[in-house]
């Protein structure tokens, strides 16, 4: 190459890198800066020195035809590469991306874009790209990890360090900007690479292959000046007098590659997906740190830091005062002096804030690292930046109903009798159709559980991802949660599923759906035998029906579903409760008084009636568990379908003496489940049981005493204690047995006694 080439090694969202970048940038002045960043990204980059466009943020690059193929490209402030492509914009310099593209990425073999890269997304030379590359592994320390896995642990060693990326830190990092620092890192790496000689990956080789074939095409461009900012580990192999040597091999290695089509565009970032713990191989420990460094005076970032730790411990009430932070300042620094750093880092500043704030507690400080070390920033993309239909109707939707995303979590309490509530519940249920669990919905109990939601927001990056594939139902949330809904319907195979879908639908108020779930409905309760499924789609049906009155949402269609639906359940249901073992008939219960419940819901007095009548010939035909004879005999009675007299009957006959014990013992678990009220309030009933226990053989009572304590484990403690007093009472009134005395002979006796005892006549 004719022209000027310089090659800026960095660390990708390095701090000091980008530091000492700009300094390098603005000694240099190049015409041209080549940025590692697939090429196909080049158009979408240069929007990065949009001032509206905040950081963190990340460039998603992905294939239009096939969503699942996608690579994020994350940038802070502090990235060096967000800083030149700020720099070329200021000085009027071309900028051109020249890394392997993403089109021609997507398209390799699997065993080249899975195969093990040769070291770890190491600090000088972490590609921006998805969690799941084949570079993006974690950090291992230097004892754990072989020199072939993690090279710069090799650098590390030398310098008195066990962890390559504490080294690169202290050394580069923590640095104010030095335009020199580049040529240092270029001589370190080209000894590394020689010094290990370790085999590259082949997607590394080909990456550096197309770097090298844009490089020589650049040069053939006629720019005076050219600046590569790539990563480190990649600088040796694209130095200018090396470039003729690879010129063959790399035509060689980089012909009949295959490409899809890709797209790109712009997406919002957290820190906390930017930090290495959300697996982002790229990431870096402490991006909310990272940034304090970048942006403030060195001489007083330190200072700054345990500042800001006390503002945030104050603000929770603790006890943080300036004398506090005065100290933690002089104890980070003391403890970077002993250990040899120019300026104290954040492990340095976390111990000294542990402490002094938190008295040597570090679960006192939890915050402050959320805060100040990982940090809760989120992004920011101006609206007219490239974006999917349903990305931009999305926007609109989150204006329209105020909810803006944030990368903090944060509760959001509805009421849905209120039109903007209801507005927002919809929004954050059609998402929840399309798998995109912006807000995470949280039990709520009493009465206002009809028309009270509260719910988990937290927006994360990912699903900006999910709103691309969910495009393919539709390009406005309303029609792609009503395609999806159609398809999940498509796609049911029972009852079950399609109530819970139904019922998922209502709530999201996507009426475009209903006619296709309702009839997919229809269809499968006609083809369906299984009383199990009749008895799981009834509730969530009937809180169909009860929803759509405070939600202002057309339930017609569902109420015809469930008249005919209660009726055939209830000629269904006493046949399935014969010949059931106990494991069987303990399951099918819990559903019978789960659709008990909603049925009770219902205002139809047929279909309640209809009910009670499959329940009293579950009470009474002699093939019935015993566990859902007495469970239908004890709701029969709260419904007062059956008097006390009745009940007493039934239960007399469930323990009378014909009866195994077994069948007996699981009548009285069903009639007694979840209330010891019944036996008191009602003492013949309690009799009827006392008696039945004081009359079984010793062997059978202590066979069938764990069996009742089941039962009676489900009781409250003052129904227990009333329970035991009863007992008591019943075990003082109980009459002795008669004697048997030959009372003739004993009037014999008479006059002696008395005479022994001193007794006149």
């Amino acid at each position: 190459m004719s022209s000027d080439l310089r090659l800026f090694g960095i660390r990708h969202h390095g701090p000091g890198s980008a530091a000492s970048l700009l300094k390098a940038l603005d000694e240099f002045q190049p015409d041209i800066v080549l940025l590692e960043c697939p090429a196909d990204a080049e158009k979408v980059l240069a929007l990065a020195a949009t001032p509206d466009l905040v950081p963190p943020v990340a460039l998603l690059v992905y294939n239009p035809k096939q969503h699942q193929q996608a690579s994020f490209l994350p940038f802070a402030e502090f990235s060096p590469e967000w800083q030149a492509v700020r720099w070329c914009r200021q000085h009027a310099a071309h900028l051109r991306c020249f890394d392997l593209p993403m089109a021609l990425r997507f398209a390799l073999p699997a065993a080249i874009e899975h195969e093990p890269a040769p070291q770890t997304e190491s600090p000088p030379d972490a590609a921006p790209e998805a969690a799941d590359s084949a570079e993006n592994t974690a950090e291992l320390s230097l004892e754990d990890t072989p020199l072939r896995l993690d090279p710069i642990a090799h650098l590390a060693r030398l310098d008195g360090y066990l962890d390559g990326e504490r080294w690169w830190e202290a050394r580069i990092e923590h640095s104010a900007g030095r335009a020199d620092a580049f040529d240092v890192v270029l001589q370190m790496m080209t000894a590394l690479r020689e010094e290990l000689a370790q085999p590259e990956s082949e997607e590394t080789l080909l990456r550096e292959a197309y770097m090298r074939e844009t490089l020589r095409a650049t040069g053939k461009q006629g720019y005076q000046r050219v600046a590569v900012v790539c990563g480190a580990w990649h600088a040796p192999v694209l130095r200018a007098e090396t470039l003729p040597d690879y010129a063959k091999a790399d035509k060689a290695r980089l012909k009949g590659l295959k490409k899809v089509p890709t797209q790109a565009t712009w997406v919002p970032w957290t820190y906390e997906r930017l930090a290495w713990q959300s697996g982002y191989g790229a990431g870096v420990l402490s991006p909310a740190w990272y940034e304090l460094l970048f942006t403030q005076p060195h001489d007083r970032v330190v200072t700054h830091w345990m500042v800001r730790a006390a503002h945030v411990l104050r603000e929770q009430q603790l006890d943080a005062s300036s004398a506090h932070a005065i100290e933690g300042v002089r104890l980070a620094e003391a403890l970077a002096a002993v250990r040899g750093l120019a300026l104290p880092g954040i492990e340095e500043l976390e111990e000294a804030a542990v402490s002094i704030f938190g008295g040597g507690y570090a679960e006192a400080l939890s915050l402050v690292h959320e805060q100040l070390v990982i940090g809760q920033k989120l992004g920011e993309v101006p609206e007219e930046l490239p974006a999917s239909p349903l990305q931009q109707d999305l926007a609109l939707q989150q204006k329209t109903w105020r909810l803006k995303p944030e990368a903090a979590r944060k509760p959001l309490a509805l009421d849905v009798r209120k039109d903007l509530d209801l507005g927002r519940s919809h929004l954050l249920h059609r998402l929840a159709l399309l798998g995109i669990r912006w807000g995470k919905p949280q039990r709520v109990s009493g009465k206002s559980g009809t028309f009270h939601e509260v719910w988990d927001l937290q927006w994360k990056p990912e699903m900006v991802l999910q709103l691309l594939e969910a495009g393919r139902w539709g390009n406005t949330v309303l029609e792609a949660a009503s395609g999806a809904a159609r398809h999940r319907a498509a796609q049911a195979g029972h009852l079950g599923q399609i109530g819970e879908l139904l019922e998922e639908a209502l709530r999201a108020d996507i009426g475009p759906a209903l006619p296709a779930l309702v009839a997919r409905l229809e269809t499968l309760s006609a083809d369906t035998r299984d009383v199990v499924h009749l008895l799981t789609a009834l509730p969530p049906l009937v809180n169909v029906l009860r929803y759509g009155n405070v939600r202002r949402t057309e339930t017609a269609q569902v109420a015809q579903v469930v008249q005919h639906l209660v009726p055939r359940l209830c000629i269904s249901l006493p046949r399935a409760t014969t010949g059931l073992d106990a494991g069987a008939a303990a399951q099918l219960l819990e559903q019978v008084e789960a659709a008990h419940q909603a049925v009770r819901l219902l205002p139809d007095p047929a279909a309640q009636a209809d009910w009670y009548a499959a329940l009293h010939v579950i009470s009474r035909q002699p093939g019935s568990s015993g566990l859902l004879a007495g469970a239908a005999t004890r709701l029969l009675f709260d419904g007062q379908q059956l008097g006390a007299e009745d009940t007493a009957t039934a239960l007399g006959l469930a323990l009378a003496p014909a009866q195994a014990t077994e069948y007996a013992t699981a009548w009285i678990e069903g009639f007694l489940r979840g209330s010891g009220l019944l036996l008191i309030h009602h003492r013949p009933l309690f009799d009827l049981l006392d008696v039945w226990l004081s009359d079984l053989d010793e062997a059978v009572f202590q066979e069938v005493v764990p069996l009742l304590r089941r039962s009676f484990a489900d009781f409250t403690q003052p129904e227990r204690q009333q329970v035991l007093a009863l007992a008591g009472g019943s075990a003082g009134r109980k009459a002795a047995p008669a004697a048997d005395i030959d009372l003739e002979r004993g009037l014999y006796s008479l006059a002696g006694l008395r005479e022994l005892l001193g007794l006149e006549a």
